[in-house]
């Protein structure tokens, strides 16, 4: 009998795909173009929601969400801080979806480490 597979919570590997090229967005935003910005918003928010979507399925590992909750803290900040200076609309529409997704994603985190808590 093989075992199903469950996919484990990379938070490296979050931080290299959602995290860092906000960042260097942010770093840069003067050489960056319009169209790099805004795939950069279309990588992060696949990858939001795609974590929102198995947080349930994952091994769960409270230290390591709570490392991903801390680097959604964070970085919730800074792309709120490209939201408020982005004067292109539809980037700006993106930006705000992005940072909805990330809030619930938070949410859905702290949700799933209390379950866990009282479970126990």
């Amino acid at each position: 009998m093989s075992m199903p597979y469950i996919p484990v919570l990379d938070t490296d590997y979050i931080q290299q795909t959602i995290v860092h090229p906000l960042m260097d967005y942010e770093k840069t935003h003067d050489n960056v173009s319009l169209d790099e910005t805004r795939d950069v918003i279309k990588i992060a928010l696949m990858m939001v929601r795609g974590f929102r979507d198995i947080l349930d399925d994952l091994n769960f590992n409270e230290e390591k969400l709570r490392q991903l909750q801390f680097a959604l803290d964070d970085n919730y900040e800074a792309v709120e801080t490209i939201f408020e200076n982005m004067s292109d609309a539809p980037t700006h529409a993106m930006i705000d979806t992005l940072l909805t997704e990330m809030a619930k994603l938070d949410m859905e985190i702290g949700d799933l480490i209390l379950e866990h808590r009282h479970a126990s």
